[in-house]
């Protein structure tokens, strides 16, 4: 009996090594994959020469949001993004019908469907600003309940309620950040709603994996947040978005 329950700590032991493994993996080479994904995308051109993004964009406006949405062109190279129903365009977006640019436009335009059909991203940023401001407060808390936990009598119990407060915080920060993964996957489930309307099946099954790829990105930043006290991997900021 002893015997088994010694090989019973023992695969739970190489599940949990082999577990840790993984997540460190993905931890440590999820970007890549998916910057290298990225550079190789950007140098394919849809099939539809004359379609580029900009009209692209254009034509999902005018189909999906009865041209409701804003369309800010921002000047250089900075990355698209969707916010308060504006949809900011890079100009090296604009200037390309790469399929690269095509699936992360679409992506954002996904956020804008989400937008549209109700206040999960309203609640999110709401959530963002209030996790931010724990952050500000984290190490404030546990450096003075730590403080007073140690000076002992009656401020000990205030030392642990801080503390409590401090561990409540890092708890809210890790469920945002998996609400935003659920976020982002359900944008990119859009986008690609959005992508069947002008891509061939050869160029969806390309878009459908950079996508994939850049879901991996935001459970790479998780999992830094969660494993960087092990030094394998780089520290992700976990009172962030």
């Amino acid at each position: 009996m002893a015997m088994q329950i010694e090989y019973i700590f023992i695969i739970l032991g190489v599940v949990v090594i082999l577990g840790l493994c993984m997540c460190l993996a993905i931890a440590n080479f999820g970007y890549e994959r998916f910057y290298d994904k990225l550079l190789e995308l950007s140098k394919v051109k849809i099939a539809d020469s004359t379609l580029g993004t900009l009209e692209y964009v254009k034509l999902i406006n005018d189909t999906r949001f009865n041209s409701r949405l804003q369309i800010c062109l921002i000047k250089g190279m900075t990355g698209d993004a969707y916010g308060q129903g504006c949809v900011y365009l890079s100009e090296n977006t604009v200037n390309s019908n790469s399929l690269a640019s095509f699936a992360i436009i679409s992506h954002e335009l996904g956020h804008a469907l989400q937008d549209q059909e109700g206040r999960k991203l309203k609640r999110l940023i709401a959530l963002t600003k209030i996790i931010r401001v724990l952050g500000i407060l984290f190490w404030p808390l546990l450096i003075a309940g730590a403080v007073l936990f140690f000076i002992g009598g009656y401020l000990r119990v205030i030392g642990c309620i801080i503390l409590a407060a401090a561990g409540v915080s890092i708890i809210l920060a890790f469920i945002l950040k998996l609400i935003n993964i659920s976020i982002e996957k359900d944008a990119s489930k859009k986008a690609l709603v959005l992508l069947k309307e002008v891509l061939n099946d050869k160029e969806m099954k390309q878009a459908k994996k950079l996508l994939n790829y850049a879901k991996m990105t935001y459970w790479a930043l998780f999992l830094r947040s969660l494993f960087g006290w092990t030094l394998l991997t780089r520290k992700g900021k976990l009172f962030d978005k």
